[in-house]
Order: structure tokens, then C-alpha cells, then sequence
């Protein structure tokens, strides 16, 4: 049976320096991604990952959490502008069949709550204590 376990975030984020946990937030928070959706995303990715990563977590994180987390949020903002062009049209008046795709106007991406690189240093950090 596979091993499922996800990656050990606290190991991992204990071997970062300030300056890295520092670039991690930013990023992050860059992406419009949270710490709690940032290690689920990576955790995902890795238990699906082939069977030679097993016990390697934080070199995974390291090599391809970024990228994963990157995909994912481009995703995420690609579904939340979809959503916002299908309530414009909505509220337009328009009933489901009625208007062709390429006659949408694709609307502006819906304002996110961003969280700030300082709260997801804290957060960090609270994952760095073992307390999330």
C-alpha cells in the first residue's frame, strides 16, 4: 500500500532561513494563495507523486512546491473570473443558453481578500512551532 502521508511542514519550514520564510510570504501572498492552501496544494501533488519522493518531502517541497502551488493558483483566479463573467451576464439579464462564450466579455478579476506577507510570516511561523 502507498504511503500517503503528506510532507513534514514543520521539518520543512524549520529549514529556512528568515530571509526565505520572508521570500515564502511574499510570494504567496503575490499568488493570492494562504499558508493552510499552499501546504495542501504541495501535500496533494506529493502523495501523488512517484514512490521515490517517499521520505524526501522537503526536497519536493523545495523542487516543485512552488510550481504546483503555481498552477494551482492560476486555476483558481482563471475560475474566479469565469465565475464573475457568468454573474455580469446573469445580471445582465441573460438566461443560460442564450449567449455564446466568445460573446462574454470576460470581466476583471473579482476583488480577494490578499493577506499581507507579515500574516503569512506568522503563520509560518506557527507552522514552524508545530501549532498548525
Amino acid at each position: 500500500m502507498a504511503d500517503l502521508t503528506g510532507c513534514n511542514w514543520p521539518g520543512y519550514v524549520r529549514s529556512l532561513q528568515d530571509n526565505e520564510v520572508r521570500a515564502l510570504a511574499i510570494w504567496l501572498a503575490a499568488e493570492g494563495l494562504d499558508v493552510g492552501e499552499f501546504m495542501e496544494v504541495v501535500d496533494q501533488a506529493y502523495t501523488a507523486a512517484p514512490a521515490h519522493w517517499r521520505g524526501q518531502s522537503q526536497r519536493y517541497v523545495a523542487q516543485f512546491g512552488r510550481r504546483a502551488a503555481s498552477v494551482y493558483a492560476r486555476r483558481k483566479r482563471r475560475f474566479a473570473r469565469l465565475m464573475a463573467t457568468l454573474e455580469d451576464a446573469l445580471i445582465s439579464g441573460a438566461l443560460p443558453g442564450e449567449v455564446a462564450p466568445q460573446e462574454l466579455r470576460q470581466s476583471m478579476l473579482p476583488r480577494m481578500k490578499r493577506r499581507q506577507p507579515g500574516e503569512l510570516v506568522s503563520a509560518i511561523e506557527r507552522v514552524r512551532r508545530g501549532q498548525e
